[in-house]
């Protein structure tokens, strides 16, 4: 049965072994199993704001609305300015989609002249819960191409 980060008991944080939430992203597996495992509400946040934003609209199978739009803004001819702006929409209107129970507080996007030169974009994500706004998270993103 799935549970509802949104209704998670935030109160208890803390590392276990035994209250497992979800599948970590891009980190080697657990002991016990093939994958890794997330054992608490904003280590799975994090797996799920990464999984979210590096998956392109239409790209997964059955639901060709899930991901972001930042790949599309990316590679599109644009006034100076108007990337940041376009990036952090597709961000924020991407989580508020799909991971109704986040607040993004931040997002700092790096993108200066040498990224830019070799196709790549930094981004660095603080995130709360809204259960929970006192715990928060960041993660960091590279996009390139």
């Amino acid at each position: 049965m799935a549970i509802e980060l949104g209704k998670v008991n935030v109160n208890d944080l803390t590392e276990n072994n035994y209250k497992k939430i979800g599948i970590g992203i891009n980190r080697s597996p657990d002991v016990d199993g093939i994958f890794a495992v997330n054992y608490t509400t904003l280590s799975q946040a994090k797996s799920n704001i990464i999984n979210l934003l590096l998956t392109q609209k239409g790209e997964r199978l059955m639901q060709p609305d899930f991901g972001c739009d930042i790949w599309r803004v990316l590679f599109e001819p644009s006034v100076d300015g108007d990337t940041d702006i376009l990036i952090e929409n597709s961000i924020i209107d991407a989580v508020n989609t799909w991971l109704p129970y986040l607040n993004i507080n931040q997002i700092i996007i790096d993108n200066d002249d040498e990224q830019k030169d070799n196709n790549r974009i930094g981004l660095e994500i603080n995130f709360s819960l809204t259960s929970n706004p006192n715990l928060r998270e960041s993660v960091k993103i590279v996009l390139n191409n």
